[in-house]
């Protein structure tokens, strides 16, 4: 009798399982929109300089971050690698730092930081024990007031930033290939040059002072800080060490893109000769309208992260046209990209590649994501973006990248809602209008 139960208890069990589920419900109840995961102050100081404050004590450390709006998009024709040139004098001394002790203070007391260049942003960040937030606020105010700028700095700096280009050149075959595929996706003299230009070696120190006169002052600068801290004395300390230096001339627009419309495709060849048969695949989003960028975030995940997402599935698992397959998303002021990195065996199957890619993407202009799909997708996408904010360095690059693209406290705080929000229909739509041939470039690379 006992035997007799447990066997009609596994049948209703098999019979409930089958029963076809409701899909969308599940996926709603599964990517329920949530609020913003952690709070924030946002204010400015009399000199224009934006400040922004978010308190987590669960580890006795503090994240200064300071971004200036003064990437790569601020130089002018002739000025390639600028922008770069700029962050890493911001290390060769102010009036009262030493050249390269900026790195020496943090360190000794057992920091970490790093700075990066942008095309819309020059950023520094430094993480170190919350009891030496002064010294960091000191060093930081220190170089955005008094920054030493002279002729043999720039020059030794110069050298320094060529010597590493050739060294990154000399070590990888297809470094070169991401500044093609970058030509030839922004055909604008100003969005689509490398970092490292060859205008580098001809800037001049009026070209360095102007640059920094006008960029590198408070009233185009965010400073924020995470961490374990207090809130009401962090803006006691960001008073004393920022609000005497004076704010800058007004800030000039960026400049406006201008691509050229090609009626194709774009297509080029590289030719590596030790390397592997391949390619870069990019698409161009531009002008992007208001819901156009979350769209653009959750379909990379519908796409390309994850071992089963389209494209990786497609390549990697089932046609087995490319061995290896990569990419993401490229932001820019009014502009996006997504772009792909493949290796494939042999020029046959880098063909076969890109069509089984253009294929996917077709697939989603006509048929919508389905329910499950979509709600992978934002399963993933929600999992990077609290593993992205679970640390006070992820919660700062967060915030000053989006002060820098212009964003308020209401859109920050709405971020994740608005694009776990994304319908299917909305990516198709998204995918009709934007994935066309004249957004399109191929660059190919091997060894014929």
């Amino acid at each position: 009798m006992i035997e007799m139960n447990r066997k009609a208890r596994i049948l209703v069990l098999a019979a409930l399982i089958a029963l076809p589920r409701p899909a969308a419900a599940d996926a709603q109840a599964a990517d329920a929109v949530t609020s913003f995961p952690f709070a924030f102050q946002d204010y400015r100081l009399r000199n224009g300089l934006r400040v922004v404050l978010a308190e987590d004590a669960r580890l006795p450390l503090v994240t200064v971050a300071v971004g200036y709006a003064a990437g790569s998009l601020r130089e002018k024709q002739g000025q390639e690698g600028l922008a770069y040139l700029l962050e890493n004098l911001m290390f060769q001394g102010s009036e009262n730092v030493p050249p390269l002790q900026h790195i020496t203070f943090v360190q000794k007391v057992g920091g970490e930081l790093n700075a990066v260049t942008t095309p819309d942003k020059a950023l520094f960040y430094e993480t170190l024990p919350s009891n030496q937030l002064p010294l960091a606020l000191w060093l930081e105010s220190d170089r955005m007031k008094s920054l030493v700028i002279t002729p043999a700095a720039i020059e030794r700096t110069r050298q320094d930033i060529i010597d590493e280009n050739r060294a990154r050149s000399a070590a990888d075959l297809y470094y070169a290939t991401f500044a093609q595929l970058d030509m030839l996706l922004f055909p604008d003299p100003v969005y689509g040059h490398p970092l490292v230009g060859e205008g580098l070696a001809a800037l001049t120190e009026t070209d360095v002072q102007e640059f920094h006169r006008t960029f590198y002052v408070p009233n185009n600068a965010v400073l924020c800080i995470v961490g374990n801290i207090e809130a009401a004395r962090t803006r006691e300390l960001v008073a004393r060490y920022f609000e005497t230096i004076p704010p800058g001339p007004e800030i000039p627009p960026l400049p406006l893109a201008s691509f050229r419309r090609e009626n194709d495709a774009v297509v080029r060849f590289a030719r590596i000769p030790d390397g592997n048969s391949g390619f870069h695949m990019g698409f161009r989003f531009a002008p992007l309208q208001p819901g156009d960028s979350e769209c653009l975030r959750l379909l990379e995940y519908v796409l390309l992260e994850g071992e089963t997402s389209r494209l990786r599935n497609r390549l990697l698992r089932r046609d087995l046209t490319a061995r290896y397959l990569t990419g993401g998303l490229d932001e820019r002021p009014g502009v996006a990209a997504l772009k792909l990195f493949a290796f494939c065996t042999n020029a046959i199957l880098v063909a076969r590649a890109e069509k089984a890619i253009l294929a996917e993407i077709d697939r989603l202009k006509t048929n919508a994501a389905s329910a499950e799909e979509l709600a992978k997708a934002r399963r993933r996408f929600k999992k990077d973006y609290y593993d992205r904010l679970s640390t006070s360095m992820g919660k700062a690059r967060f915030l000053v990248d989006a002060v820098i693209a212009g964003r308020d406290q209401e859109a920050i705080r709405r971020d994740l809602d608005r694009v776990l929000s994304v319908s299917p229909q909305n990516l198709s739509s998204f995918a009709a209008k934007y994935f066309v041939p004249q957004n399109r470039v191929v660059l190919e690379f091997g060894p014929k």
